[in-house]
């Protein structure tokens, strides 16, 4: 009732302050002339609205402050459970594959699913009961290495790698593996992480930091492990996954190269826009793909983006498409939920990712943004 209350009195110490400030401009207006100094209706309005603004972030944080000054008055509270989570932890971070329900599993080991589905989606499983071949694989945007780590390691590494690993029988074998990312701190975290095994295996593995989407921007040592592995491999792939929508200005610069360059097959998980996607959803679409950082060019229908791969080269009948968006959207807003809940017992949260939630869960129940496997072979 006082929350009411309190709230009530903002909205009309909103309206009293936009008066104030009408009134100072009058005041203002009178040593000017007429048509510069009177407030039309559409200005009064506006001002209106600026006071119910103000009076809303000055009621935000009079709660913010309220209820930290509630945390700070319990000595006996649950913020000591921050003294039990365990650092390292698992980094992966894509929006992963949630067969099975968001409570009976991590997000470390969602996103190994979505790995793995991408994988087997391409036909590369293990090599049991097949001739070996060289295989080179390509991955834009490794983010901290675990996605490295499980491609190129036959076992956990760290302590925190056991929670999400599994037998990998639906990874291959691959003999040169180069990623390439735009982001420094994950580059510099995913190196430190592949040097503590790295040298005990046969495989080259190689990471750079570098613009994926820009193939011409590439450095020379870049470019010079990619001949090299190029040229001792039979097979080569190129891996996006859940990065493609973010390059800029599109993705297509780089499945160009990899098609017409490196010869190799593109393989990864991405968005495309519902055919049936009305003019209003596509418009609040531009503003939310805005926000993430992902050119609004990256978004088109399965349909558009098929003829696009065919356009670059690869054949139709080597092109699959494949829509997974009701194991990955609405599952995830769950666990997003759910985790936001835990995190809150300890006096923490999800922060920023709490518009993601709220995003992802529109997707999931509108169907307006649809999540495709979709793989090009060469």
């Amino acid at each position: 009732m006082w929350d009411r209350l309190f709230f009530g009195y903002t909205i009309f110490t909103g309206f009293a302050l936009s008066g104030v400030i009408q009134a100072y401009i009058r005041s203002l207006g009178s040593h000017e002339s007429t048509s510069s100094g009177k407030l039309g209706m559409d200005g009064q309005r506006s001002m209106q609205i600026f006071g119910v603004w103000l009076a809303a972030a000055f009621y935000w944080i009079m709660k913010r402050t309220q209820r930290k000054e509630k945390e700070k008055a319990s000595i006996y509270g649950l913020q000591h459970g921050r003294l039990h989570l365990q650092v390292p932890t698992a980094m992966w971070m894509n929006m992963g594959y949630w067969k099975s329900p968001p409570a009976s599993k991590t997000l470390s080991e969602a996103c190994r699913d979505l790995l793995k589905v991408v994988l087997a989606e391409a036909g590369l499983s293990n090599d049991e009961g097949q001739a070996q071949r060289r295989r080179f694989l390509l991955d834009l945007g490794f983010g901290c290495g675990d996605q490295t780590i499980y491609l190129m390691s036959k076992e956990p590494i760290r302590a925190c790698d056991k929670d999400w690993w599994d037998e990998r029988e639906r990874c291959a074998t691959f003999d040169h593996y180069i990623g390439i990312t735009k982001d420094e701190s994950q580059a510099r975290f995913a190196s430190e992480r592949v040097e503590e095994f790295k040298h005990n295996k046969g495989s080259t593995i190689s990471l750079f930091c570098a613009d994926a989407s820009k193939p011409t921007s590439w450095n020379e040592g870049l470019k010079n492990s990619i001949r090299l592995a190029r040229a001792s491999s039979d097979e080569r792939w190129v891996l996006a996954l859940d990065t493609a929508y973010h390059f800029s200005p599109s993705r297509w610069p780089i499945i160009e190269h990899a098609y017409s360059e490196l010869e190799a097959n593109y393989v990864g998980f991405d968005l495309c826009l519902s055919p049936t996607a009305t003019w209003t959803q596509k418009t609040m679409l531009r503003l939310l793909t805005a926000l993430m950082g992902a050119p609004w060019a990256n978004f088109s229908t399965p349909q558009e983006y098929r003829s696009k791969l065919e356009h670059v080269g690869y054949k139709s009948e080597a092109i699959t498409i494949t829509d997974i968006s009701e194991h990955v959207f609405a599952p995830l807003a769950l666990f997003l939920t759910e985790q936001d809940s835990r995190l809150k017992m300890v006096g923490l949260g999800i922060g920023r990712f709490g518009v993601a939630k709220t995003m992802f869960s529109w997707w999931g129940r509108t169907g307006v943004m649809r999540g495709v496997i979709v793989v090009a072979k060469k």
